[in-house]
């Protein structure tokens, strides 16, 4: 990732998140080391779980065809807008949480 609105921190966690997403996290070792970089164990277990859950939760959902949406973003396509400033604060507050 060479975006500037993020550390290396917060790319470490994005990437991690990613590999967990596509269930790929095992076979980057290089990915793990960079996160092992800014994190310990246990923060590492608690990333991992986050990003697998939210990725369940989401199969989960296509499956059975629930909206994750109320009717009010439905009727407007199905898609929120976030700015960068708001994603930017979002990550970090999920980094910052761990």
């Amino acid at each position: 990732m060479d975006s500037p609105l993020f550390g290396e921190r917060e790319k470490a966690v994005i990437r991690w998140a990613e590999l967990v997403t596509w269930n790929k996290a095992r076979y980057d070792d290089a990915a793990f080391a960079r996160l092992a970089q800014h994190f310990d164990s246990a923060e590492i277990v608690e990333l991992t779980t986050v990003a697998a859950f939210r990725g369940l939760m989401n199969r989960f959902m296509d499956s059975l065809q629930i909206e994750l949406e109320g009717p009010e973003l439905q009727a407007r396509g199905g898609r929120s807008a976030a700015s960068r400033e708001d994603l930017h604060q979002y990550i970090e507050r999920l980094v910052n949480l761990v």
